[in-house]
Formats: C-alpha cells, structure tokens, sequence
C-alpha cells in the first residue's frame, strides 16, 4: 500500500530525473564533438592512427536541418547505406522516398576524394584543404575536418565530425545553412 502511493506520487519526480539524463546526455555529445576540435594533429598522425576501412554494408538514419531566412526545416530519412572501397559510397534512400544517391568518383569528385582519402589513409588531400582534428578514447576515435581559409570547400562547408570504433558509426556535416547528422547501423 505504501510503494503504491510512493509510487503514484515519485511518478513526476522519475520522469524529471529521466529528462534531466536525456538532456545530458545529449549535451555531453555536442561537448565530445566540440572536445575533438581542441586536438589538431597532422594527415600523418591522424592516419597512424585511424583504423582501417574495408567495404561495409549498413542502415543509415539521416536527419537535416536547413536554416532558411524565414523558416527552419527538419528532414529526415533512412534506409541503406554502402562503401565499397575501389568504387565509392551508394546511399539507397528507403523512406519517406525512394532515391539511390552514388558518389564514386567519376560521379563526385570532391565527395569520392575525401571518403578514398580516409579508407586509403592518403591524408595529403585532406590535409590540403582541411585543418584535421581526432582523438582516441579506448576503442571510440573522433575526427572533424574543418576547411583551411582560402580553400574551395571554405565557402559551402563549415565543418564535417565522424566518430566510429571499426567503422564509422556517426557523421555531421555542417554547412552555412544546414546541419545534416547521419547515424550508421548494423554494419557488416
């Protein structure tokens, strides 16, 4: 009878402690995505250091945020995500439409060469046109890439940030106006 009432009248109380743990928890996400950018290190570090790429098939859960003058937009999408390493990257969009989106080289160039760059661990492109930025806690790396002033990508991409253990699990690309957050599951 009392865990009852205990229960009824903490109700309240558990679900502001259980938002309190949502909110920090997302905020510690934004924190460790913003800690990786205190560690600049060298296209040299950086490959000794990344782990490496093979082909990979997995699901993929994307949501964008396009910052328009007068509106925001949030879009979301998913479905099926593929890299094999001589040919390039394949995301087949399975909601809310069906699109296949192929970024191989001869189809992108600039996308091909960065996804070619980080699965060759060839970091002279990157190191190019990007400032490179990673860390490594336990199994977990984070790397973000930011546009060196003066480059082509400086005037569309403000920033990109990648985390993974074998593969790459989550990925922001940051634009002047958008924000699309790509979260890979099930990889094999």
């Amino acid at each position: 009878m009392h865990l009852k009432f205990f229960w009824r009248k903490s109700r309240p109380m558990k679900i502001n402690l259980l938002l309190v743990v949502l909110c920090f928890m997302i905020c510690a996400g934004m924190v460790c995505a913003q800690e990786v950018l205190k560690h600049k290190v060298t296209a040299k570090q950086a490959a000794a250091s990344m782990p490496e790429f093979d082909n990979v098939s997995c699901k993929f859960q994307q949501q964008k945020t396009i910052n328009n003058a007068s509106s925001v937009v949030n879009l979301k999408s998913g479905g099926n995500f593929e890299f094999v390493k001589s040919k390039g990257v394949v995301f087949e969009t399975t909601y809310p439409l069906h699109s296949v989106s192929s970024y191989t080289s001869s189809q992108n160039k600039q996308v091909s060469s960065i996804i070619k760059a980080i699965s060759d661990k060839n970091y002279s492109y990157l190191e190019k046109n990007f400032d490179i930025f990673y860390l490594k806690k336990s199994a977990c790396w984070e790397m973000a890439l930011t546009p060196k002033t003066g480059s082509k990508t400086a005037s569309h991409l403000k920033k990109v940030y990648i985390k993974g253990v074998k593969h790459i699990d989550y990925m922001d690309i940051e634009t002047a106006n958008s924000k699309t957050s790509i979260q890979f599951s099930g990889c094999r």
